[in-house]
């Protein structure tokens, strides 16, 4: 009996050969069709980070913002190099198709048949690279590109979901585990981080490259780190990060080009970090007194999805009471109990009339934390909960008598004081028109 092998022939081999050459080929088409895609999709995902940021503002302490605010920028980069290379790669492959319909019609330069003299079409063909080269190296590049993007996305994705989770399980276990337990595993994560860079470095350097112990720590340490900061794709990671690294020699500047695609994507996250609140994370909150900034009026940022700031209806009130809405984040909470202590059942009363005095204490808390000023003088404020009718946030809301207001310039300051930790103020310019009607 025979028993199956799984060797293929020499025409298998060549079979399969021709059907791997053939879809690379290929492959231009389906990359143009994903980049122009790919374009679209990803321009999608600003309106994803900045959700991400609204969400860190409203449910992390003050304290952590900083965490935040390097989780919220590290996804705006990885969506600014991803958009940055995809319009690269649409424009180069689009250039590349271009050569070679141009390359099927006038495969060579010409002097013979060219419009300039010989002398000036010799001389200038000499600087000029030859077509099949430049053909040839676009597209090298614009597969290259295509692999680097999708490593970038995958590798930023999962640290940015690692790290938020690892935010999340801290704020909800610190009420139960000391800090520095909840600390212990981040610490360690970082030691390994900066022994495997330490080690890599030490590693590459021409005298230390033959040195078995050191290369075999180096290996492992830069395994173990792969598989905590990459988890089940750190193998797919290190894989095309292995086919640029040894084939590094021989494709310098294939590597240096997708080096410089970087420095793009760089540039346009410092141009789209404006359009986030991003920067609001780094404690860049200050208002000026002397300026109307749009968020102040309703009227004026009917577009807002997410709003850090107190509100009235407009800059012009005419002849109305003023509305104020002050919007109070979640991550309020942990600085409630120092200024408003703890609501504690009462056991005389129903379930029904301690979810109506629990509720009365909360609005008292609003009230003990949040100071109005109307021109300078402190006004009592009356305050109900409200949800904002555009961004849905939810807040509180207090009327002010237009009986209070001058006729001409006013100004309302508000004031949020969250413990010993952050005070915010507000100053919100608006003029008042009296109504001169009369009834008839």
């Amino acid at each position: 009996m025979h028993r199956p092998t799984n060797k293929t022939t020499p025409s298998e081999h060549m079979k399969n050969g021709n059907w791997l050459q053939r879809l690379k080929d290929e492959s231009w088409e389906a990359e143009l069709l994903v980049s122009a895609i790919a374009i679209f999709g990803t321009f999608q995902l600003f309106g994803l980070v900045d959700w991400a940021t609204n969400k860190f503002i409203d449910l992390l302490p003050v304290e952590q913002y900083e965490y935040g605010y390097f989780i919220s920028f590290m996804g705006l980069l990885a969506v600014s190099i991803l958009v940055s290379m995809f319009i690269i790669h649409f424009s180069l492959r689009a250039y590349w198709i271009g050569l070679v319909g141009l390359n099927s019609v006038f495969p060579d330069y010409s002097i013979e048949d060219s419009a300039y003299s010989k002398i000036y079409t010799s001389k200038l063909l000499k600087v000029l690279p030859r077509q099949e080269d430049t053909i040839q190296k676009v597209d090298e590049l614009c597969s290259v590109i295509f692999s680097a993007a999708f490593t970038i996305l995958l590798i930023y994705a999962y640290m940015s979901l690692l790290a938020s989770g690892y935010i999340l399980l801290f704020n909800l276990l610190s009420s139960y585990v000391p800090a520095y337990v909840l600390l212990i595993p981040a610490l360690l994560l970082g030691i390994l981080v900066t022994v495997q860079s330490i080690l890599t470095i030490v590693g590459n350097i021409k005298r230390f490259k033959e040195i078995e112990w050191l290369q075999n720590w180096s290996f492992k340490i830069v395994r173990l780190a792969s598989m905590l900061l990459y988890g089940p794709l750190y193998k797919n990671i290190l894989q095309v990060s292995m086919v640029f690294g040894s084939n590094f020699k021989k494709k310098k500047w294939l590597v240096r080009l997708v080096l410089l695609f970087f420095v793009s994507g760089i540039c346009l996250s410092v141009i789209k970090i404006k359009d986030t609140n991003i920067y609001y994370l780094l404690g860049v909150d200050r208002y000026y007194a002397d300026q109307m900034y749009l968020s102040f009026y309703e009227n004026q940022s009917a577009d807002k999805s997410f709003l850090l700031t107190p509100q009235i209806q407009s800059d012009l009130i005419e002849g109305q009471t003023v509305r104020l809405f002050i919007p109070v984040f979640q991550q309020e909470r942990n600085y409630q109990e120092s200024t408003c202590g703890t609501y504690k059942d009462d056991a005389s009363l129903s379930q029904n009339d301690n979810t109506l005095s629990l509720r009365a204490f909360y609005l008292k808390c609003y009230e003990n934390y949040h100071a109005i000023k109307l021109n300078g003088e402190l006004l009592t404020m009356n305050i109900l909960k409200k949800n904002h009718p555009v961004s849905g946030q939810f807040g509180i809301v207090t009327y002010i008598d237009k009986q209070l207001l001058k006729s001409g310039e006013n100004t309302i300051m508000v004031t949020k004081t969250l413990g010993d930790i952050k005070e915010y103020n507000w100053s919100i310019p608006f003029y008042f028109q009296p109504n001169t009607r009369t009834a008839p």
